[in-house]
């Protein structure tokens, strides 16, 4: 059920450090987030964060939608996706920026580099860019989550997919994999990575799921059901 008092309207810049605190309110017990960084200062962490997301923010095809406490005024949650773009030809490659990118003092470079690099492979193997689209981030501040917000920030944008007939990519944790399985989403394939080395969980799995169009689903589910 949709929450009583939310609006959903674009994100601008200036929200961003707002979307930063709600991802670390959301992730903030997160284990595999702490195998990475467990001995960096929190501060400079916030920091990189804040340039990593706001730099996400200017990237091609990118949009973001915030979730407004009517009452309060509050950003209670945000999504982040990639429409469809034709990526730049001038732009690095991915996997040579993540691999140099500077990390904070105190990270595990390395579980940060395979971790990034998983991901990256994933989308690769998936995501076309200039025919997909890609839900980057879904997230709820803690105390307004299973209200109903991740719903109404996803439904208006499948529906502006749904009309394009495009397919859309998404990573899930097991935590939110359950929603997107409800929209539609079909896994594909998985990421594992092994924390253990790092204190954490040993081979830990994200889902990496695809969803068709509302209409090519229709027709697939007819086909079925006339295979039977």
């Amino acid at each position: 059920m949709a929450s009583a008092g939310i609006k959903i309207l674009p994100c601008e810049f200036t929200d961003i450090e707002a979307c930063v605190d709600i991802y670390n309110q959301a992730f903030a017990d997160d284990p595999a987030l702490y195998c990475m960084r467990p001995r960096a200062d929190p501060i400079l962490v916030k920091k990189t964060t804040l340039e990593n997301f706001q730099k996400g923010y200017e990237g091609p095809g990118i949009t973001y939608f915030k979730a407004i406490d009517g009452g309060t005024g509050e950003i209670v949650g945000y999504s982040s996706w990639q429409y469809p773009h034709t990526p730049d030809p001038n732009e690095p490659d991915p996997e040579t920026a993540i691999r140099n990118a500077a990390q904070p003092p105190g990270s595990n470079d390395e579980l940060i580099v395979e971790f990034l690099v998983k991901f990256l492979h994933a989308r690769q193997k998936w995501h076309v860019s200039h025919l997909h689209y890609y839900l980057r981030l879904l997230v709820v501040r803690p105390g307004y989550q299973r209200r109903g917000i991740g719903t109404m920030l996803l439904e208006p944008i499948l529906e502006i997919i749904d009309e394009a007939k495009a397919k859309t990519f998404v990573t899930a944790s097991p935590v939110g994999l359950g929603l997107y399985l409800k929209y539609g989403w079909v896994e594909v394939d998985e990421i594992i990575i092994d924390y253990s080395r790092y204190g954490g969980e040993k081979d830990v799995k994200t889902a990496v799921l695809m969803r068709d169009p509302k209409a090519l689903r229709i027709c697939q589910t007819g086909i079925a059901e006339g295979q039977t």
